[in-house]
C-alpha cells in the first residue's frame, strides 16, 4: 500500500512540474495558437537532442513534424515526407542526432504528462504506473488492463465492462482518462538531416 502511495506521489510531483514548465515555458517561445472555430490546438511534446526540448502547443491545421521540430530547433533539416506527417494530441517527437543527420522517433508522452494536461491514456499502450494515475481506477483493474491486452486489443473503453467489477458508471467515469486510439505511435524514421 505505501508503493502505491508513493507513487501517487510521484506522479501528483511529476504532474506539477511538467505543469508549471509548460505554462512558464510556452510564453517565452513565443507558440502562436489562434482561436477559431475549426479543431482544437494540438499539444505536442519534442525531446531530445535539440535546442529547446519542451511541450508545445500547435494549431491543428499546422500539427506536423516540421511544424514541432522547427519550434525546438530550426537546425532539423526535414525530408519532405516526414514534415508533412500530421501529429495528434499527446504525441511525443524524440530527435537523436548522428553523424550522417537526425533519427525521429515518434511516440506518446508519458502519462503524468497526458493526464495534466488533460488528454486520455491509451488503453492499448499506456503502462501499469501510468494507469495508476487515473482516478477511479483501482490497481487490480489497472493490471486486469494490461493482462487482457496482451491475449486481445482493446476495441473501446466500453470493453472494460468485460472485466470483474467494471459496471457502465464505472467505465463512464474512466472514459474521461482513457481512449482507444488509432494512432500509429513508436514510429521510426531515418529521414531528418541537420545543418553544420
Amino acid at each position: 500500500m505505501e508503493k502505491d502511495g508513493i507513487k501517487i506521489q510521484s506522479a501528483v510531483l511529476i504532474a506539477a512540474l511538467v505543469l508549471f514548465a509548460f505554462f512558464s515555458a510556452v510564453p517565452l517561445r513565443k507558440a502562436r495558437v489562434r482561436k477559431h472555430a475549426g479543431a482544437p490546438p494540438v499539444a505536442i511534446e519534442v525531446k531530445g537532442e535539440v535546442a529547446r526540448p519542451g511541450i508545445y502547443i500547435l494549431e491543428s491545421s499546422v500539427a506536423t513534424v516540421a511544424a514541432a521540430a522547427a519550434m525546438a530547433d530550426r537546425r532539423i533539416k526535414i525530408s519532405d515526407a516526414m514534415a508533412r506527417l500530421k501529429l495528434t494530441p499527446g504525441q511525443s517527437l524524440e530527435i537523436v542526432r548522428s553523424k550522417t543527420g537526425a533519427e525521429i522517433k515518434l511516440g506518446r508522452m508519458s502519462g503524468a504528462a497526458l493526464l495534466a494536461m488533460g488528454l486520455k491514456l491509451d488503453l492499448n499502450s499506456a503502462g501499469l504506473d501510468d494507469l495508476l494515475l487515473v482516478p477511479h481506477l483501482r490497481p487490480a483493474i489497472a493490471r486486469e488492463i494490461v493482462k487482457r491486452r496482451s491475449q486481445k486489443a482493446w476495441e473501446n473503453v466500453d470493453d472494460l465492462q468485460e472485466l470483474r467489477g467494471v459496471g457502465p458508471k464505472t467505465v463512464q467515469k474512466l472514459g474521461d482518462y482513457l481512449e482507444v486510439s488509432n494512432a500509429p505511435l513508436g514510429v521510426k524514421k531515418r529521414e531528418a538531416k541537420t545543418n553544420k
